[in-house]
């Protein structure tokens, strides 16, 4: 049956393929963008396109809230983090005060958050799952407090699901878009000790697990996560191997430090994060590898 799906962050990594995709099996779809203008350019006329909550007059069926801008785009400056918060925090609660004051009631709603809840930790463990409790660090604070922004939805919602979302793999885009330049000149290399886990997601599995959580009865967080996460020694011997170069300039933690600043907890820790809701729901993963992942980015970029 076709849905209204209103959508933020619609002409990024993530949203620029779940629209067409999403519209392709008929729904209707508003999405909210600073710059309507690129959005038609990218997405298509078929699709609307506001710029503002109040734009949106009719009834919403679901809620895709994925809005927010790059964590690791810029060095954290206290300028910076206000950005990174306004564009998560902020705009929630600008739907939430929408979504009441119009009196829509939604089916499902998809909002964003990231493994960054669990804090961040040196080394392979521990693992975490959706019951874990929430971590320390600026990454940490920004999730909790852009879940906590969303909570409110419950009352006007049939299912609220948080999504807390590793780092996304694939074409032309996200980490790898950073990566890809350097890593295929062959100035690839571990980072700090090599020992902290990354916890990834293919961008297809990614889409292919939203489709999972609208027909079944997921709420709650859940790990958008792989089922395998890699070392950052692992990762990067993988992508070295998938694109036939050497990884041989290691970058130490000092170095790190002095580059990106507070920012480096993201390089230099992670998080050993387990899509555990999904799976004990039945979801089955295309890409639950590193190396097959990779191997089908490399020859697709």
């Amino acid at each position: 049956m076709s849905k209204h799906i209103l959508i933020t962050g619609g002409t990024g990594f993530i949203g620029s393929k779940l629209v067409p995709h999403w519209g392709s099996h008929g729904h209707r779809i508003t999405v909210l963008t600073r710059d309507p203008a690129r959005g038609a350019r990218l997405l298509g006329k078929s699709v609307k396109f506001v710029k503002d909550f109040a734009e949106v007059a009719d009834k919403v069926d679901w809620v895709i809230n994925l809005a927010g801008e790059g964590i690791a785009d810029k060095r954290w400056s206290e300028s910076r983090k206000a950005e990174l918060r306004a564009s998560r925090v902020t705009l929630t609660e600008s739907l939430v005060r929408w979504a009441k004051s119009t009196g829509q009631h939604f089916e499902l709603v998809l909002t964003g958050s990231a493994v960054g809840y669990y804090g961040s930790v040196a080394g392979s463990t521990p693992s975490f799952n959706e019951s874990s409790a929430p971590g320390t660090g600026f990454s940490a604070s920004l999730c909790i407090d852009w879940e906590q922004a969303a909570d409110p939805l419950q009352e006007i919602s049939e299912r609220v699901v948080w999504l807390r979302t590793g780092i996304v793999l694939g074409q032309h885009g996200g980490m790898l878009k950073r990566m890809w330049l350097p890593f295929s000149l062959g100035l690839g290399g571990v980072i700090g000790s090599g020992d902290q886990v990354i916890s990834w997601i293919h961008r297809d599995d990614y889409i292919r697990a939203l489709d999972f959580i609208t027909e079944h009865s997921l709420s709650g967080a859940v790990n958008m996560t792989a089922p395998y996460p890699a070392m950052n020694r692992e990762f990067t011997r993988t992508l070295g191997r998938a694109i036939n170069r050497p990884t041989l300039f290691p970058m130490p933690a000092f170095a790190a430090g002095m580059v990106f600043g507070e920012m480096s907890e993201l390089l230099l820790q992670g998080q050993k994060v387990l899509p555990t809701a999904l799976m004990t729901a039945g979801f089955t993963f295309q890409y639950p590898n590193l190396s097959q992942a990779l191997e089908v980015i490399a020859a697709e970029w």
